[in-house]
């Protein structure tokens, strides 16, 4: 019988909880789950959501994603996380979350979906290219400590 996986927003605790180790596997510098929760609801008073796909109770893949305004873009949608479970990989649940917030922008009247990747990571560039995304600049950055 084949999976039945459901699309649906990490809003509590729990959930936000459960999804620690798949986030983990995209930024590894989270130490706990305590801390991504912690970090979520900082992020969340700025419009960040963490929409998610469930097998079940379990998540395989998830995007952290906020609406934005600026001069360059206007009314936009930033993904800030992408990530698929390692084990999950191909089976189209990137390329799912992607639609979802591309359509969840154009109900917010987003005109722009956009999201940054490393320079290094070719994978994924070509899984955005497949996608529709375009690259069209760099993106710079300073740290400041």
């Amino acid at each position: 019988m084949a999976t039945q996986y459901t699309l649906q927003h990490a809003e509590t605790d729990a959930e936000l909880a459960a999804c620690f180790e798949l986030v983990q596997q995209l930024r590894p510098h989270l130490r706990s789950a305590q801390e991504f929760i912690d970090q979520v609801t900082t992020q969340s008073t700025q419009g960040y959501r963490l929409l998610v796909v469930w097998d079940g109770e379990r998540p395989v893949a998830a995007a952290g994603y906020r609406r934005m305004d600026n001069l360059i873009y206007g009314a936009f949608i930033y993904i800030d996380d992408l990530v698929t479970d390692a084990n999950e990989r191909g089976r189209g649940h990137g390329e799912q979350l992607i639609e979802a917030v591309r359509d969840l922008a154009r109900k917010q009247g987003c005109a722009q979906l956009v999201l940054d990747t490393g320079l290094a990571n070719a994978l994924a560039q070509r899984f955005y290219f497949r996608a529709g995304l375009l690259s069209r600049g760099l993106h710079f950055s300073m740290e400041l400590q």
